[in-house]
């Protein structure tokens, strides 16, 4: 009996030390027990890692503050964004939200499109939402590429006096993103309109948040 008493601490203890994290790239192969929880990807923790930070330096807001998270952007041309802009944005949009924050989704349209694709209550099309935002902060950033990964920069704005509230940076690898940088579409804003990299692709309309 002593010996089993012994064993289970042991087999816990080796479950947990090989929990690998899931990079989208190779089949998941961590231990049996570790996949009885969701495995969570690199960008999961990453995310997490950098809210902390924000929350850290953060001077101003509370749980109770009107908030909204942006795309981050290309540093190098701040009307550029990608999918890896975008899925930053949302991860950020949970953890807040996890958080107790109060944050606002203005890609919300207030109803439901119901056709034959899907149901859909998300838009990027200005006209299908609000013209009125109750936010009185953002949380945004700026991505650069190099050679071996992307560096991140985010940041907490007061969307009305633009004062930087809290700030944040990481480094995200590139063998632990999953997914190609330089294959995916990108998107960016010309003269108000989004522009995307895929021609097959097209939405001439974008929105801007005023406090």
């Amino acid at each position: 009996m002593k010996k089993w008493l012994i064993l289970v601490p042991v087999i816990l203890l080796t479950a947990c030390a090989y929990s690998p994290i899931y990079t989208g790239k190779k089949q998941y192969n961590g231990s049996r027990f570790m996949l009885m929880t969701s495995p969570q990807h690199t960008l999961s923790y990453f995310v997490e890692s950098m809210t902390e930070d924000l929350l850290e330096s953060n001077t101003s807001v509370t749980a109770q503050t009107p908030i909204a998270i942006a795309s981050f952007v290309d540093l190098q041309n701040l009307d550029a964004t990608n999918w890896l802009g975008n899925t930053v944005s949302e991860g950020f949009i949970n953890q807040f939200q996890q958080r107790g924050f109060k944050v606002i989704d203005f890609k919300t349209t207030g109803s439901i499109q119901v056709t034959g694709e899907g149901d859909f209550v998300l838009s990027r099309d200005w006209k299908e939402l609000s013209k009125e935002q109750q936010i009185q902060y953002i949380v945004t950033g700026t991505m650069v590429r190099q050679d071996d990964g992307v560096l991140v920069n985010a940041r907490v704005i007061g969307l009305q006096s633009r004062i930087v509230v809290a700030t944040a940076e990481g480094f995200l690898p590139a063998d632990r993103i999953g997914r190609d940088l330089d294959t995916l579409d990108s998107m960016r804003t010309k003269d108000g309109v989004i522009i995307r990299s895929n021609p097959h692709i097209s939405n001439p309309n974008t929105v801007i948040l005023r406090p």
